[in-house]
């Protein structure tokens, strides 16, 4: 019985660090136009949180020696992979072509696309629930889309982050599929390192202008306090580690729903602080979108259960 809380507090550890990821992004591009676009901050994402990383791996290296067979460890290889290239590259590019609201409401949708693709990859039976809930979803954002204010640049963004969705769901099937065979700890110093290294990595060999970013992270003590504070600590070292944790004890979708509806509330708060343009277009947009996560999440009444028949 004590497990639960000491669960919900890695959850909403996880969604205050996904909520506040958008907000600290752009303020990184208003620090320093010049030296920070999407592409510049993942790359300066990476070469500053590969270090943590790398100490958190030696770290846990020296209490536990992991016992994976060779399928677990590709999918952990591949998860990092994912992470660094499919998530946290492609959303600060998403972030500077959207808005925050617009980003809080998409990755508000990702519990349903993650407990439909873990449907999918685990074979589990889809509802009808779950169908209702993917086309509110597709219609939702279809909408969300149409409400974009900022023209093709907000619809290029719009469309990145249904790709952070298409990632984030195989993130999350991966991660389940390692199990609880090693501590998160471990696995998320292992996908760090990896996912780090790769974005550092490519950035160094094909896109060198791309490091542009990275000694200017401390141009107003503002900006520092995001990035460190916010992109390479909050939503890297914490929330991916407090992630792999609840994906483990609670499963994909519990983990997930928590994380994102809290993620979801300091979105909405962040945009509505940062007096973001709303349309009535971008608050029904969000109903629905979260009509699709309730249809997916919360209990059904019990006269809606259909009684088995007797064989």
């Amino acid at each position: 019985m004590k497990r639960v809380p000491i669960d919900a507090i890695f959850v909403v550890v996880v969604g205050v660090g996904w909520g506040l990821l958008a907000p600290a992004t752009k303020a990184m591009f208003a620090a320093d136009p010049a030296a920070f676009d999407g592409t510049s901050v993942a790359v300066a994402r990476a070469a500053w949180s590969l270090p943590a990383f790398v100490v958190m791996l030696g770290a846990t290296l020296a209490f536990e020696r992991p016992r994976l067979d060779a399928r677990r460890w590709i999918a952990v290889v591949a998860a990092g992979i994912c992470f660094g290239l499919g998530i946290s590259t492609v959303f600060s590019i998403a972030a500077q072509h959207t808005s925050v609201a617009h980003i809080a409401f998409l990755i508000g949708t990702s519990p349903v696309t993650n407990s439909l693709v873990a449907a999918l990859v685990f074979r589990l039976p889809i509802g009808l629930r779950q169908r209702i809930a993917l086309a509110l979803g597709v219609a939702g954002v279809a909408l969300l889309a149409s409400a974009q204010t900022g023209g093709r640049s907000g619809i290029v963004g719009d469309a990145l982050m249904l790709v952070w969705l298409a990632a984030f769901a195989v993130y999350a099937v991966l991660l389940r599929y390692v199990g609880p065979r090693v501590s998160s700890l471990f696995t998320m110093s292992v996908v760090g390192v990896i996912a780090m290294g790769t974005v550092a990595g490519l950035a160094a060999v094909a896109a060198p202008e791309a490091l542009r970013g990275v000694p200017h992270v401390l141009a107003t003590p503002a900006a520092g306090g995001w990035f460190f504070g916010e992109i390479v600590l909050g939503s890297n070292v914490f929330a991916q580690t407090a992630y792999a944790r609840a994906v483990r004890r609670l499963g994909v979708s519990v983990a997930t729903i928590g994380a994102q509806y809290t993620a979801l509330a300091v979105g909405i708060t962040a945009s509505i602080v940062s007096h973001e343009a709303w349309t009535i277009v971008t608050v029904f947009a969000g109903l629905i979108l979260c009509g699709a996560l309730a249809v997916t999440f919360v209990p059904a009444p019990a006269r809606w259960v259909r009684a088995p028949q007797p064989s």
